[in-house]
This record gives C-alpha cells, structure tokens and sequence, in this order.
C-alpha cells in the first residue's frame, strides 16, 4: 500500500512539474509579437516609388518597451512609375530594389488590451540595395513634341551595395481579438538625405 502510494504521489509529481514546464513555456511564448506589414512607399533619391512587405519579431522587456527585430523588401520588380524623374522614353528600364535588417526599440503607448496603441520605433537599419538609373541616350524629337530614344544609344548605371540608415515609425493599432491587433503606420529611412525612403502601410499584430 506504502509503495503503492509512493508511486501515485511520484506520478503527479511527474505530472505537475511537466504542467509547470509547459505553463513556462506558454508563458515565454505569449511574450513574443509577430508583426507582418505591406503599403506603398517612395525612395526619394532617384524618385522611385515601390511596394514593399516585412516581417518582425517582438518581445516586451519593460512596461512600455520592445526590443524587435524586422526585415523589409522594397521593390519596384512589381511596379515603377519613376515618379520624380520621368524620360518619356518607351522601354525604359530602371528600378531600385532593397532590402532592410532592422534592430528597433519600440515605446508603445498602451497595452494588448488597450482599444488602441500609438507606438513609436527607432533603430539602425542595414541597407542592401541594387539599382538602375537611366545613363543617358540620343534622343530623337518629332515635329509633334514627340521623343524616341535612337537604337542602340539608351544606357543604363548598375549600382548595388550596403549602407547604414536610421529608421524612425510611428504607427497606431487596434484591437481585433485578444491575439489579433492592426493598424496603420509610416517608416522613414534616414541615410544619403533626412528622407530617403517614406513609406506609409497597414500591418497586423499576432501574439504567439
């Protein structure tokens, strides 16, 4: 009976100490945010202007405070309306595309059971870039004001590398359920000039 009871006090023992594990782990889990994004922005250096999408990760380490840390694609693989410096050259060829890797502190005003939070990020970014802008053509004008590039003649500058910038957000999110949060937000990169990407979008905030 002695052993008998022994063993039945070792078995919920066993089962105790794994239900703290696991209450550990849930614990540490729901400590981590997953933001994913996506909008429409501009580079304001050679005028392009792109979609772009990302990921971050986020965990609290005080009231208030974040640290995180995201990835970001902007693209003109997917349109490109060379917005500030047009050719009026049919088949032109330019793009930027780039990547960010973004190490932020992240003060948000409010918490995950607020109506609605106001967060405010800053942080280096290291910036992967390759870009073409247009190098120049002979261009042949029509009596009509029309303008064609000669075969043959139309030059491209291929440019890639790395740089540092200083990313700065603000965004506001709502409450969808006690896992779900979106919002609306704008990320500014910081680099060659005080604005060179601005790029305003809608996100989403999972609480894993």
């Amino acid at each position: 009976m002695i052993k008998t009871f022994t063993r039945l006090i070792s078995v919920l023992l066993f089962i105790s100490s794994f239900d703290t594990v696991n209450a550990q782990y849930s614990q540490k889990k729901s400590n981590l945010y997953l933001n994913t994004f996506a909008g429409y922005g501009t580079e304001n250096n050679w005028g392009n202007t792109a979609f772009f999408g990302g990921v971050n990760l986020s965990r609290p380490v005080k009231k208030h405070i974040f640290l995180e840390l995201g990835i970001t694609r902007f693209t003109t693989d997917i349109y490109n309306v060379y917005k500030a410096k047009p050719t009026n050259i049919d088949n032109e060829d330019r793009k930027y595309n780039a990547w960010f890797l973004t190490p932020a502190i992240n003060y948000t005003l409010g918490n995950t059971n607020s109506l609605i939070n106001i967060s405010i990020k800053i942080g280096p970014s290291l910036k992967y870039y390759n870009y073409r802008e247009f190098g120049g053509a002979l261009i042949k004008i029509y009596p009509d004001g029309r303008k064609e590039a000669v075969e043959g003649t139309l030059k491209y500058i291929d440019k890639q590398g790395f740089n540092m910038s200083l990313y700065n957000s603000v965004s506001f999110d709502a409450k969808v359920t006690s896992k779900l949060r979106a919002g609306v937000f704008l990320d500014v990169y910081s680099s060659l000039i005080p604005i060179e990407h601005f790029m305003p979008g809608i996100n989403a905030v999972f609480k894993l």
